[in-house]
């Protein structure tokens, strides 16, 4: 594995953070930590520009909806093992990124 980081100030980063502590999200999580409606967009770049092996499990809810719909949605995360893996390989970046995204997010734009 080679992947590379995204800028800490964006919404990629702040979705890759997420999953490299170990999180696993649907976009209703991260909209509501985040505020932002475009989490499918920053998954996309990270595995597809930016190398990250990232996992999607489907899952599925009844909605709100008078019809009785269900949703089906996905669930991202990056597998324990190959985080395990990639935090032997990147070690001190992968912790400098973290902290990085985590100033950023916390209001210290001088990441």
């Amino acid at each position: 594995m080679n992947p590379t980081f995204p800028r800490t100030d964006t919404l990629a980063s702040r979705a890759l953070m997420r999953l490299l502590i170990g999180q696993k999200f649907t976009h209703r999580d991260f909209q509501n930590e985040t505020a932002s409606y475009r989490l499918s967009s920053s998954i996309e770049q990270l595995r597809n520009r930016y190398g990250w092996p990232i996992t999607t499990k489907e899952e599925t809810a009844l909605t709100s909806d008078k019809t009785g719909r269900v949703a089906i949605y996905g669930r991202y995360s990056i597998e324990p093992e190959i985080l395990k893996a990639l935090k032997a390989e990147l070690g001190e970046r992968l912790d400098n990124f973290i902290k990085a995204v985590q100033r950023y997010e916390g209001g210290n734009h001088e990441a």
